[in-house]
């Protein structure tokens, strides 16, 4: 009877371990699974980050040339039409990065990031979605962007396409079409800079310099956050024993 009983106990406990077993495999399934989707988030990541900087960089070039114009013009040289083609081709915008968080936002709102064992990894995960990615979205030049387009508005008017003169803030995307050359703006006849009030092209100029320094500063957030992303990659393929994906 007692050999019956220790063969029942020792049944029950092996049903037990093989019940864990696969729970912890079922666990470590999910875990698997929402760690390949935090690799396609870093991926999207890179790529925003590359396209972002890609774009920001040219937007800077178009805007050292519109400043070397407003200082050959501080300088008495008329480069008003320079000016004007400048900052209607390179003022209207900069490009935003946008960060995918989707999947590392699912691991913390369900705990299941609590059951990760490897917790230097956590730590990381933690690091580049807590540290980095914050960084990066509350550092956006919107701000300099704004004082920007402002002193613009009060040095720059445009004669539409129908003969009429548009102030600078009345000019929108929808005023060019998709393929617009811009270099059509140095063949508009009347073109002129104002005179505001207590301004001179001095402060236009440092508004530009302004711009262009937070520009720069955006891409070193965006080299900071593309490096971050290739080694979270490289940390989580090395922990799941994933292909290596080479970046």
């Amino acid at each position: 009877a007692i050999g019956e009983i220790v063969l029942v106990v020792i049944g029950i406990l092996i049903a037990l371990q093989i019940n864990n077993w696969n729970e912890s495999r079922k666990v470590r399934a999910q875990e698997l699974s929402s760690m390949k989707e935090i690799i396609e988030n870093l991926k999207y990541d890179i790529l925003r980050c590359e396209k972002n900087s890609a774009n920001n960089t040219l937007l800077i070039h178009g805007l050292d040339s519109l400043r070397t114009s407003v200082s050959n013009s501080i300088d008495g040289k008329d480069e008003t039409t320079n000016i004007y083609y400048y900052s209607l081709k390179y003022g209207s915008g900069y490009n935003e990065a946008v960060i995918n968080k989707s999947a590392y936002n699912e691991l913390i709102n369900s705990g299941s990031i609590k059951g990760i064992r490897n917790r230097t990894l956590v730590q990381k995960l933690s690091d580049y979605y807590e540290r980095i990615v914050f960084s990066v979205e509350k550092y956006i030049p919107k701000t300099g962007h704004i004082n920007f387009q402002n002193m613009q508005k009060k040095f720059i008017r445009f004669k539409g396409f129908e003969s009429y003169i548009q102030s600078f803030d009345s000019i929108n995307q929808n005023s060019f079409s998709v393929n617009y050359d811009f270099k059509n703006i140095k063949n508009i006849d009347q073109l002129e800079l104002l005179k505001p009030n207590g301004l001179d092209l001095n402060d236009y100029y440092n508004e530009i310099t302004q711009f262009e320094i937070d520009l720069k500063n955006y891409l070193f957030y965006m080299s900071w956050t593309k490096e971050g992303a290739k080694n979270l990659i490289r940390d989580i393929e090395k922990e799941y024993q994933l292909t290596d994906s080479k970046l």
